[in-house]
């Protein structure tokens, strides 16, 4: 009975320890085709070159494969075209605050697939976009998620790599052109991700 409370003990203690960790990424996104839908017209799906994203991150990690945080990020690409006509010019932008909770299941190994997810609000801009004789230079903010799949690599008791797939999206958008002609669009994107953490 002695030896057994000290290790039940030491077991709970165990259990609720936690990592505080701040972590950067960067990578590669890709947009995919999205509905543009303004008053009396139809078929404005616009098309995207692909482009860069960044993020930040500070959170914790339990020892029983549980990960929460919060992650600031941002989204970068050009127009390819509008109603699949090219567009010499525009772009989107996009910055996002979420919160992300992800599972590992190899918790403490050196390889540790992982799977997540995220809810939180973005604010999305149009610039520079020609659309008939209207132009559209405008912003507005809405709901985003995400669903994240990765791998991490323990590089170090305190250094890890990861990379993940995520699969990221913005619901509706109302925005504004220069004709005062108002319309909605919505924003997902595949993007690759590769960062880096330290805990501490």
């Amino acid at each position: 009975m002695t030896v057994a409370a000290p290790c039940l003990l030491a077991g709970a203690a165990d259990a609720l320890a936690q990592t505080y960790y701040f972590g950067v990424g960067g990578g590669y996104n890709y947009p995919h085709e999205s509905a543009m839908q303004a008053d009396g017209l139809s078929g404005l799906d616009a098309a995207y070159d692909p482009g860069g994203m960044a993020a930040l991150a500070f959170g914790f990690e339990w020892v029983d494969g549980w990960r929460f945080e919060g992650e600031l990020s941002w989204r970068r690409s050009d127009f390819d075209s509008v109603a699949d006509v090219p567009a010499d010019d525009g772009h989107t932008e996009i910055y996002a605050a979420m919160l992300n909770v992800y599972y590992g299941f190899r918790k403490g190994a050196t390889v540790n697939p992982y799977l997540g997810g995220g809810v939180g609000a973005a604010r999305l801009s149009v610039g520079d976009l020609a659309v008939g004789a209207a132009t559209v230079d405008d912003f507005d903010g809405a709901m985003a998620w995400q669903g994240i799949a990765g791998v991490d690599f323990a590089l170090s008791p305190s250094w890890t790599l990861s990379l993940d797939y995520r699969y990221f999206a913005v619901d509706e958008v109302k925005l504004t052109d220069s004709l005062q002609v108002p319309f909605k669009t919505d924003y997902t994107a595949s993007t690759a991700m590769l960062g880096l953490r330290v805990g501490f």
